[in-house]
């Protein structure tokens, strides 16, 4: 059984897979992951030698880090060339400047030198993760909201707007993806998809809902800014913007025998 460090109902860490074949390197870097607010998914050998099952609705947001051996290279194209789309971070215990271009030419994301800081191996994932959805500067403005990607509550019209552990993960995937409509389903599996206990979906409905009144109630024109699209999701998009909803982001994950998942797929 590959060990899994799950999460409470208040504080949702962000979900990472890893490999480390060392049995004490892994448990000093789960340990490190966990102190940042990770939710770290240890992994074995099987995650990259099996076939991928396709099936749609999981989350391109959770990152891979693969300590290097002797398959790192290999197991990134194979990754890659079955359609991965999730940040891929490799870790090193020494500086190796042909090992790292290997790396990244074969699609890595990043190539880290260890000892590793569970803050800034944050940092970096999110700075992937907003070039992946479009975003190049730490935040954006919409309408009357500051969104930031750095792990901060939001600002609405220049004043800081609190939100809890589970509303800012839900605001996030919406933010990130801004003006684009994000499913139900994905909002879903990127911020319960790894807890032991899964909640009816209708609870992103409430949080929703509860996002919405504290944008509301804070915004000089009284727009809650996140839109419902019936039947697609949820958009950030203020009143009056006029731009026309694009497709859902759906993607596709791959199960493994341990029964977590990762997202191989593409809107």
């Amino acid at each position: 059984m590959i060990p899994c460090i799950s999460t409470d109902a208040k504080g949702a860490g962000v979900h990472i897979y890893l490999y480390e074949p060392r049995e004490t390197r892994l448990k000093a870097l789960m340990a490190e992951l966990a102190g940042a607010r990770w939710t770290p998914v240890a992994v074995g050998a099987d995650f990259f030698e099996r076939e991928f099952d396709l099936v749609e609705g999981d989350s391109t947001d959770r990152p891979i880090l693969l300590a290097e051996d002797a398959l790192t290279v290999e197991r990134i194209a194979t990754m890659r060339h079955a359609g991965c789309r999730n940040p891929i971070l490799v870790l090193r215990d020494a500086r190796d400047p042909q090992a790292a271009m290997a790396a990244l030419d074969a699609g890595a994301d990043d190539d880290i030198v260890g000892p590793l800081v569970g803050a800034e191996l944050k940092a970096r994932v999110n700075a992937i993760m907003r070039r992946f959805h479009g975003h190049a500067a730490g935040s954006v403005q919409i309408g009357d909201i500051t969104a930031y990607f750095d792990g901060r509550d939001p600002d609405v019209a220049g004043s800081p707007m609190k939100l809890s552990q589970r509303e800012l993960a839900i605001f996030q995937q919406i933010a990130l993806a801004a003006p684009r409509i994000v499913s139900k389903s994905v909002i879903y599996d990127a911020v319960y998809g790894m807890a032991e206990d899964q909640p009816f979906d209708k609870v992103i409905d409430v949080y929703i809902c509860r996002i919405r009144k504290k944008i509301e109630e804070m915004s000089p024109s009284d727009d809650p800014h996140i839109r419902t699209v019936r039947g697609r999701g949820y958009k950030l998009e203020p009143e009056g913007a006029g731009v026309p909803a694009e497709a859902p982001i759906r993607v596709r994950f791959a199960t493994y025998s341990s029964g977590s998942s990762v997202a191989i797929g593409a809107r």
